[in-house]
């Protein structure tokens, strides 16, 4: 049952990342989703270790599922970024996502720290040039969303009209934006 419970956090920690995601989005944008996707993470790594250090079992359930809760709201929240990365090759990206996740799960709780840890870094790097991300870069307010997205289209894809989808993906992406970015847009 103790153990159980982990896994029974997805009903509620998952939805809940993502629901936080939505909220954050609005307001911040991108950049908003990349530092609450850092620090949900950052915060599940934390309990983590605490998890290892706690010595009774109340405590360790306690911290297991707040831990779990974390843990699972940032896999939640990993996947409202993913689709932003590349619109032609989303399945990819998705399927590696997805696998990814599972990649050291038989090591112990050390490992699976330091594995957290070196995930959650490299956030920090990634910036889209129409939505800013990363602490030291803020959005060109030349680019755009079609800019972005058609860039992975030859004009030989584009005259055949394959690039459509991905026009009407970089269309309905501008809110990432944030709110703050969409005022400044509209004056």
């Amino acid at each position: 049952m103790i153990a159980a419970s982990f896994g029974l956090a997805n009903l509620i920690s998952r939805p809940g990342g993502g629901r936080l995601f939505d909220e954050v989005a609005k307001r911040f944008g991108m950049r908003g989703r990349l530092w609450t996707l850092w620090l949900v993470q950052t915060l599940g790594g934390v309990l983590c270790v605490i998890l290892g250090r706690v010595n009774s079992l109340g405590g360790s359930i306690i911290v297991m599922i707040l831990f779990s809760f974390f843990c699972q709201a940032a896999c939640g929240l990993t996947f409202g970024v993913v689709p932003f990365v590349s619109r032609r090759s989303i399945g990819l990206i998705l399927g590696m996502t997805g696998g990814g996740g599972n990649v050291g799960a038989e090591n112990g709780i050390t490992y699976m720290v330091i594995m957290i840890i070196c995930c959650t870094l490299p956030l920090c790097l990634i910036n889209f040039p129409q939505w800013g991300g990363n602490p030291s870069s803020s959005s060109s307010s030349s680019a755009t969303e079609e800019d972005y997205y058609m860039a992975e289209w030859s004009s030989h894809e584009k005259e055949r009209g394959l690039h459509q989808a991905s026009l009407k993906f970089a269309e309905n992406s501008r809110r990432e934006r944030g709110e703050d970015r969409l005022v400044i847009l509209h004056r």
